[in-house]
């Protein structure tokens, strides 16, 4: 287990070219990876990211069976911005945790218009824990927190949020008072934090004995200086990214309505 991370010259190579790297060729030695850049090899005798999606029997692999996912070639892009698919509901489930501030971390989504809006998934970083994710569409979301990490258990709560942006979001880790984000750019430097995988129905999963399957991604998640993106990897699903230009045009039409809003109160003002 990790207890403090420290930034090497490994890492401090990898930090200087993350602000530029969105779609370079070229990693530090002892990284490898695209879009990102995500260490081969760590110091703390865990398992690899390389090793956790790895196939099955593979040391530390999160799959019973199957052959298993390259985590420098298989990475999803774009993947800053989500959405729920048509059952309105998504599930989401810790799968790994390899550090030292799992007790404490805090994993969630946030509204693209105000990323102070957001809404807790996870407080803690229990592999197997559970909660669902639910929306009306139109920005409400509303989160069941499970108690266990039996997915049968009654579950020990919820908590809702109103978002600005409908139904789209971005999901946040945070780590003591510092948070990170799917949208890379809200990070210091530009830095991604999560790289993502798509499932595709090849490998099954130990944890839950289900099939990783289209519709389902693995997050995963760094959240020192290191960056083997191994220390949080929660599975979400029902979802669907939104690229870029979509994103961008929902953020305009909201900006639009805004303006036209404000226009109207102006006018109704100085009548």
């Amino acid at each position: 287990m990790k207890t403090i991370k420290y930034l090497g010259l490994a890492g401090l190579a990898a930090a200087s070219l993350f602000a530029s790297q969105a779609f370079a060729s070229m990693c530090p030695m002892g990284f490898h990876g695209q879009p990102t850049c995500i260490a081969t090899t760590n110091a703390y005798g865990e398992a690899t990211l390389e090793q956790s999606l790895g196939a099955a029997g593979t040391h530390g692999s999160i799959f019973s069976a199957g052959n298993g996912i390259n985590p420098y070639t298989q990475q999803l892009n774009p993947s800053s911005y989500w959405s729920v698919g048509g059952t309105g509901g998504s599930e989401n489930t810790v799968m790994l945790t390899l550090t030292g501030n799992a007790s404490t971390l805090q994993y969630g989504i946030f509204d693209p218009t105000d990323v102070n809006n957001k809404l807790m998934l996870f407080n803690g970083g229990a592999a197997g824990y559970t909660t669902s994710l639910k929306t009306n569409g139109a920005g409400g979301f509303a989160a069941t927190y499970y108690a266990s990490s039996n997915p049968l258990d009654p579950s020990s709560g919820h908590a809702v949020a109103t978002f600005n942006s409908g139904n789209l979001f971005g999901y946040y880790l945070q780590v003591g008072n510092t948070f990170y984000y799917s949208d890379k750019s809200l990070n210091s430097n530009g830095t991604p934090r999560v790289v993502t995988y798509a499932g595709d129905g090849s490998n099954k999963i130990a944890l839950t004995h289900g099939w990783f399957t289209p519709g389902e991604y693995l997050q995963a998640w760094e959240d020192g200086t290191d960056f083997d993106y191994n220390d949080f990897v929660v599975m979400v699903e029902s979802v669907h990214p939104v690229p870029e230009p979509g994103a961008l045009g929902m953020f305009g039409a909201g900006a639009l309505l805004i303006g036209l809003f404000a226009g109207l109160r102006r006018r109704r003002e100085n009548a």
